[in-house]
């Protein structure tokens, strides 16, 4: 996803309502509904608790792909080692009330998007963004955070910048300086992320002291986690917010459904996910040819309900593992006897009164009518395919022993891999060749996970969002019901060092084996782009390279079908003036929908430019080569309002684009020739007035 951001200066009044609204510009178009009651009682305790007489912390992430999440737990840990009652959830699970509760609140988030805060921290922030809200209100909160972002982009870090600055104009007080992470950096966000860390650490020390008799727990004693597995020994009436299992075993599904085991691929069990859709798989089509590098599909799902979305909007896809993965695990961590037997999560120790529970890792599952083991949780939960983080190391070294020579060894390998100070090593054995946790637990053959431990010490699998590519009449069936098509690439990437097993992107080699109708859990989501009706009248320049065209093809159709409805153009030219830009490498292998947008072009005046970047019967082009060879068309749709979408690969493109629309805008004939300067503030008065977006990844 995008990143951007907006540093917020000033602590006035008059600021505020810059905040509140930018707030709106960036995506928090539905209607505000403040609780005044809530609030009133936030206002009374801030003005009566004047101290918490517990030790106890409260980390808040809003993630959307999970890294700020992973930070937020790694600063959970750290507080819990510091004697603080510990208690990690994202943004939108709590309410102002509850910052008053606790000695310290951390946050971490990302920023997403166009300067987005991610979906998980939406609703706070609206709430945050409250004009019932006085100054003074936080004046009892102590607080830190910690940013992620990509300075690839125009802005930088939005969302943490933001929510720091309208905190302090509530009265909250920072004890410690707030850290930022840059995924530019050649070290990613764990550069900013180590020195944030250290300074935290002495910052919690300083401020909260720890009486004499008392020290900081040290990094090698193993804490216990919140939440444990273990054998289900009552299958009659159990709690369903603490327990796994809440029915006896022979009336539920078994996670070892028709297809798994016979042909090697994943359960056909759907998924129980709470807020998501039953969709059906028409099709999963490759239309790439064979001999072409990169296997590229075009699926087309059915849901089971009803759900109206836009251009822009996304499907979360939830993988499944491959049952030869789950097996060799299983049998590395000799869990055979255990692997298929009824489990049941339990809270490790009583929720401290007064503060937030920890939440269940599982608790965007409904399952009261599944059957949980080792073996399901393997298939659809715990991600042993992924590349291992720091963190993971660190926790596989408290099941490491020192009796043996080879026990000790590979302990130290492990700390070493746990090291903050020893990223290349890391980098060297993980990124680099990609390795898995799977292949990890074949190098580190002395360790075995405690399976009761197994959802803290392995990481848990995440969806994965893909932007939609119907829109308009694709959008629905003959019968009314809803469709959604997907452009995938499937990431099959080799490995300079590990030649013996191939790499696999763990979602895309889930959905290359899903067959045509097959069905499957999916979430959906809005997305960013945040494309309406009106925009029709305006011009529409939509830069999608790669697979970016999903949502630029969604937006085409959409359009089409407005401008119908609305009968604001003529039959024939209802797409004058939009102007598609595609990026490929040839026209006869990845040239996507090629027929489709002649027929576009053609029928209702789109005009399409396509970059060939590897095809040898043209000269090599890019995406950003044809905007300025189209600088008059598009200088002429910038001047009369029109809107700029940039969809595709983060990194290079984005800034290229945006460079090659300042050259567009410098280029001018007379008086619409402008200094650089200007056309960079003209870009930048765009992104400001969601003129300007960008959906990257």
């Amino acid at each position: 996803m995008g990143r951007a951001d907006r540093e917020v200066m000033s602590t006035n009044g008059k600021h505020v309502a810059t905040l509140q609204m930018n707030g709106a510009a960036h995506g928090s178009t539905s209607t505000l509904h403040v609780d005044h009651k809530a609030l009133a009682d936030v206002s009374l305790m801030s003005s009566s608790i004047e101290s918490t007489s517990t030790r106890n912390a409260l980390i808040l992430y809003g993630s959307e792909t999970g890294n700020a999440q992973d930070i937020a737990e790694e600063i959970g840990r750290l507080t819990e080692r510091l004697h603080f009652t510990t208690t990690v959830l994202d943004l939108d699970s709590v309410s102002l009330r509850d910052l008053i509760k606790y000695s310290v609140v951390v946050f971490a988030i990302s920023t997403t998007g166009q300067g987005e805060f991610p979906q998980n921290a939406r609703r706070f922030w609206k709430t945050l963004l409250s004009s019932a809200l006085k100054p003074g209100l936080l004046r009892k909160v102590r607080f830190t955070s910690f940013g992620l972002g990509d300075s690839s982009y125009a802005r930088f870090n939005t969302a943490h910048r933001m929510l720091c600055g309208r905190m302090l104009q509530l009265g909250a007080r920072t004890f410690c300086e707030r850290g930022e992470g840059n995924e530019q950096h050649p070290e990613g966000h764990s550069v900013g992320l180590r020195e944030f860390v250290v300074t935290l650490r002495q910052s919690l020390l300083e401020t909260f002291p720890l009486p004499e008799d008392q020290s900081p727990i040290e990094d090698d004693v193993f804490l216990e986690p919140k939440w444990k597995l273990q054998l289900e020994h009552a299958r009659a009436s159990i709690d369903g917010a603490n327990k796994v299992v809440s029915q006896s075993a022979r009336d539920l599904p078994s996670a070892s459904s028709a297809r798994q085991g016979e042909d090697g691929v994943p359960s056909d069990d759907i998924l129980p996910i709470k807020s998501a859709y039953t969709a059906t798989l028409l099709h999963n089509k490759r239309i790439t040819p064979m001999s072409h590098f990169q296997d590229v599909r075009h699926l087309d799902f059915q849901l089971d309900d009803r759900y109206e979305y836009n251009p822009g909007a996304v499907a979360v896809i939830y993988p499944k593992n491959f049952p030869e993965d789950i097996q060799a695990f299983i049998e590395l961590m000799a869990w055979q006897g255990v692997a298929d037997r009824p489990l049941e999560l339990i809270a490790s120790e009583d929720q401290t009164a007064g503060v937030l529970a920890s939440p269940s890792p599982v608790r965007h599952f409904d399952l009261t009518s599944t059957i949980v083991t080792i073996r399901w949780l393997l298939e659809n939960v715990l991600d042993i395919m992924s590349i291992p983080r720091r963190s993971f190391f660190a926790s596989l070294a408290h099941f490491a022993g020192k009796e043996t020579e080879d026990e000790e060894y590979q302990k130290e390998r492990l700390l070493e891999l746990a090291n903050p100070e020893l990223i290349d090593e890391l980098w060297d054995y993980t990124t680099r060749p990609k390795r898995t946790i799977l292949e990890v637990m074949m190098d580190f053959t002395t360790i075995r996970i405690p399976w009761q431990y197994v959802l803290t010490a392995l990481p848990l699998m995440k969806g994965r969002q893909f932007s939609i590519a119907s829109g308009g009449l694709l959008k629905v069936d003959e019968q009314g019901r809803t469709k959604v098509e997907l452009l995938v690439a499937v990431a099959d990437p080799p490995s300079p060092i590990i030649k013996w097993r191939r790499r696999y992107g763990v979602c895309t080699r889930y959905i290359t084996s899903l067959e045509a109708g097959q069905s499957i859990t999916i979430g959906m989501q809005p997305g960013y782009l945040d494309v309406k009706p009106n925009e029709i009248n305006v011009p529409a320049i939509m830069i999608g390279p790669g697979t970016g065209l999903a949502p630029m093809r969604s937006m085409i159709h959409q359009r089409l079908a407005w401008a119908r409805e609305m009968d604001v153009r003529h039959d024939g030219r209802r797409l004058t003036g939009d102007i598609l830009i595609f990026g490929c490498r040839d026209e006869s292998a990845d040239c996507f929908f090629h027929d489709e947008w002649d027929d576009i072009s053609t029928s209702e005046d789109l005009t399409l430019l396509t970059a060939f970047s590897r095809d040898q019967r043209r000269p090599r082009q890019y995406v950003q080569d044809k905007i300025r060879g189209a600088r008059t068309d598009i200088r002429r749709a910038l001047m009369i309002g029109g809107r700029v979408y940039v969809c595709g690969s983060s990194g290079n493109m984005p800034k290229g684009v945006r460079e090659a629309l300042v050259d567009v805008l410098m280029g001018g004939d007379g008086d619409e020739s402008l200094v650089r300067e200007e056309a960079e503030g003209l870009l930048d008065r765009m992104e400001k007035a969601g003129r300007y977006k960008q959906e990257t990844w």
